[in-house]
């Protein structure tokens, strides 16, 4: 099946399900939804009767429960490429400890996320039931259904109250296995689905696992995610009956909280008390081993922190260490992925394109996640003369119909002609490195693309570094009549974060004086390794948010960190710790969070998709603004020592550092003095909008 951008099925309306031609299913629901009123009957007196209104429904509050990994046993789920969430949910199950949970941003057509085979007696009757939830306080429509043997059952408006939906099922004659199946048929938030049953004449419930209790896996900590919400910081724990004890320590080294849980399932949800937001090491003890894990408590609406387009990361999906990539990358907010799509791999006959299984399962699931892929048109193919540059007519032609079918087949938010050309390392021809060597390939891609996808933006560039000399040669060579955007890596800062800002200013003016007009700028590879005796673990994520904020501000349209997770366990090797996440550890099933990859989710969650709105820096001071003064966000730091920066603001102003600590600054006649240092910190402020003077009224009583 093809999947390209913006072809995303947004989902159907619910059928509701009445007779069925063939075996009956007769449907009843029962739960938080309110019946609808009944129409009142015409009066026929004089005065009309005074009518009842229609109660609102109560608010239900969101279960304590956290979503795991693990496979059920006996019951298939959709592939990860195809739903992007299909996990056990540990605590406050309809029945037992667990249920399943089903999250999908995107579906393409109508998809089964959960299927199970039941054995039945050809033509018997049996009454089937299942609990059903989603996360919401209020009950909302859901895009899915349950089916058996195709027969279909709409569910209710949901919310976050278990409700019951039921029905009749008589086996077809022939019949030995009935499927039931919860199929989805557009995209569904946070859909819980518990106590599965189908109960013949003899009271036997014939489908095998209904109540989601068996998970296969043998961790200890069990979190899908290790970015908890701070409204609901849970730890799902795999544990023998009787104490769990766990203790969180800070940053410090301080105890932050501890608690204590009695389990009696095999999975239970352990909740972490009076944990606030913050990052943390946690130390957790059952009564057969001890494990500990490092996450990040934020606090953010909703069941993941809501996607940023502005920033991205980069990914290595051929390697198997990025099987979950989307799903860790959609864990911390971001909206965007760039990876390579290496042409040896996927056209091993000329003129055919035969997709390697990595980009195919890993572009994949980053569509079903939401997230979009910035391509990375690299590098020669040998069927074309050198594995290492294009060069003859040819293999231009060649590259530019690739990268085309690389749109046709992918879900992108760009195409970037080769990687850092620029650079002898990648490029070793008798062309060479020139710009007059790589308008050819991007003329050819520009060309290519439109036809299949006009919208897509062509990014132009991807040097290492931003090389000044290259670009004016690259505009003046007429490079930007084949670009939407231009992209560079510009590792140089890595001494001077703010200089970035400069850099930037740079490309601007290069644009314009070369080519008479600018472009986008994206900064598509941008990092710090974490290695000892290097940058520390919490210098590189001060270093995200200094050079990413600055990009912004200096007005880069998007910004990729380089990488998602640390290519080494070694802390020792330079290349092998860039990353968000730290390889995984014994015991704990979900990839732990680095500070950095903290300090990702909590930028994006504290900017809550504000849009950029002005550079407020001066004086030492770096200040910039987000959102309108209303409901103002300040991402603010001083790279030269402590300072103090004066916010005006009516209410308490709220300062986060990048632990996630949280202080509030009262203002005094209006005015909120702010302590800035040299680590970043994010500042909440509100001006209350002026009362508007009162018009003066008419009245339209009829005079005596």
């Amino acid at each position: 099946m093809q999947i390209r951008r913006r072809t995303i099925y947004i989902g159907a309306a619910i059928v509701l399900v009445g007779a069925l031609t063939g075996t009956a299913v007769a449907l009843t629901t029962s739960g938080s939804s309110a019946p609808p009123a009944a129409r009142p009957a015409p009066s026929t007196s004089a005065a009309a009767p005074t009518p009842t209104p229609t109660p609102e429904p109560t608010p239900v509050a969101a279960p304590q429960s956290v979503a795991a990994a693990g496979q059920f046993a006996s019951w298939k789920r959709a592939p990860t490429t195809k739903v992007a969430r299909v996990v056990p949910q540990v605590g406050q199950a309809a029945d037992g400890s667990v249920a399943a949970y089903i999250d999908a941003p995107v579906i393409d057509g109508k998809t089964a996320a959960l299927a199970v085979d039941a054995a039945v007696v050809a033509g018997a009757s049996y009454e089937f039931s299942a609990q059903v939830r989603s996360l919401t306080p209020l009950p909302e429509a859901v895009d899915a259904a349950i089916e058996i043997d195709g027969q279909r059952m709409a569910l209710p408006d949901l919310s976050a109250a278990w409700s019951t939906v039921s029905g009749t099922f008589v086996a077809p004659k022939d019949a030995e296995v009935a499927q039931v199946r919860v199929v989805l048929d557009g995209p569904v938030e946070a859909l819980g689905i518990d106590a599965v049953s189908l109960v013949g004449a003899d009271g036997k419930n014939v489908v095998p696992n209904p109540s989601f209790e068996k998970v296969e896996g043998n961790n200890t900590i069990v979190n899908r995610s290790l970015i908890l919400p701070a409204s609901n910081p849970m730890l799902a724990v795999r544990a023998p009956a009787g104490d769990v004890s766990w203790t969180a320590t800070d940053a410090g080294g301080n105890v932050a909280a501890k608690g204590t849980a009695k389990v009696s399932n095999s999975l239970e949800a352990v909740p972490l008390t009076g944990l606030a937001e913050g990052y943390y090491s946690v130390a957790l003890t059952t009564g057969a081993s001890k494990v500990t894990t490092l996450l990040g408590v934020i606090d953010y609406e909703g069941t993941t922190i809501a996607a940023d387009p502005r920033f991205g990361v980069g990914l290595h999906v051929e390697n198997d260490l990025y099987t979950d990539a989307a799903d860790l990358t959609a864990s911390l907010g971001l909206g965007l992925a760039r990876n390579d799509v290496l042409w040896r791999f996927n056209e091993t006959t000329k003129g055919e394109y035969d997709w390697a299984d990595h980009y195919v399962d890993g572009f994949d699931r980053l569509h079903a996640h939401g997230i979009h892929l910035l391509g990375i048109v690299n590098y020669g193919n040998e069927l074309y003369g050198n594995g290492k540059v294009p060069t003859s007519k040819a293999a231009i032609a060649a590259y530019g119909d690739y990268a085309a079918a690389i749109a046709d087949r992918f879900d992108l938010v760009g195409l970037e002609v080769f990687n850092e050309f620029n650079h002898t390392r990648f490029n070793k021809t008798a062309c060479g490195t020139k710009p007059s060597c790589y308008v050819p390939l991007l003329d050819s891609v520009h060309t290519a693309v439109e036809k299949v996808d006009p919208d897509l933006p062509i990014i132009a560039g991807s040097t290492a570094r931003y090389d000044a000399p290259w670009f004016d040669g690259l505009w003046s060579a007429g490079g930007m009549k084949y670009a939407d955007a231009m992209s560079f890596h510009p590792y140089e800062v890595t001494s001077d974060p703010e200089s970035l800002a400069d850099v930037i200013a740079e490309a601007n003016r290069s644009m314009t004086d070369n080519g008479k007009t600018t472009r986008p700028i994206w900064i598509t590879e941008l990092g710090s390794s974490s290695k000892t005796g290097g940058r520390s673990v919490s210098a590189q994520a001060d270093y995200l948010v200094r050079t990413s904020i600055t990009a912004l501000a200096g007005g880069a349209e998007k910004f990729f960190w380089y990488d998602l997770i640390n290519d080494d366990p070694d802390p020792a090797k330079h290349e092998g710790n860039f990353g968000m996440y730290y390889q995984k550890a014994s015991g704990v099933a979900a990839f732990q969070p680095k500070p950095v990859g903290y300090a990702q989710a909590l930028m994006i969650a504290r900017l809550g998709g504000r849009a950029l709105a002005a550079d407020e820096s001066a004086k030492g001071v770096h200040s910039v603004l987000f959102g309108d003064e209303k409901d103002a966000v300040r991402v603010v730091w001083a790279p030269k020592g402590e300072a103090t920066l004066s916010v005006r603001s009516d209410v308490a102003v709220t300062v986060t550092t990048m632990n996630g600590a949280a202080k509030t600054i009262e203002p005094v006649d209006g005015v909120a003095t702010i302590p800035v240092t040299v680590r970043p910190q994010f500042v909440e402020s509100a001006l209350e909008p002026a009362t508007p003077t009162p018009s003066p009224t008419v009245s339209q009583t009829p005079a005596d």
